[in-house]
């Protein structure tokens, strides 16, 4: 079987696009913390092969969250409470982490993008709720 390399596979984005895109989502996520559905939607049409997708997606929210990061210590949102409490759940996000990359290469390209969309629209929906 024939690997297909994202250049082959990947849809073409005008740079407007991609930055528009790019913007309101930091917008939704810095307001309501939000961009996940909106952000899984467009790189899936993007048609990102998996491993990509994914690198793609905490690359992005990696940058994101840490430019919030100034913010949310002047609102009080982070302490050194709440940071030694991440500290304790560091090791459940590496298990996490590792877990998931030993799922994502088992899973088909085409039961991921479903399963993708299908919990994007369910996470959309109950934002609303």
């Amino acid at each position: 079987m024939a690997k297909i390399y994202a250049s082959e596979r990947a849809a073409t984005v005008h740079r407007s696009v991609a930055a528009l895109v790019g913007i309101v989502a930091g917008f939704v996520t810095l307001v309501a913390n939000a961009a996940g559905p909106f952000m899984a939607i467009y790189l899936v049409a993007m048609r990102l092969p998996k491993m990509e997708y994914v690198g793609t997606a905490a690359v992005f929210f990696m940058l994101l969250n840490l430019f919030k990061v100034p913010f949310m210590v002047e609102l009080g949102l982070i302490t050194t409470q709440s940071f030694s409490v991440n500290l304790l759940l560091a090791p459940a996000v590496l298990l996490g982490a590792l877990a998931g990359r030993w799922l994502l290469v088992r899973v088909d390209q085409n039961l991921f993008e479903q399963l993708v969309l299908v919990l994007s629209a369910i996470g959309g929906v109950l934002l609303f709720l």
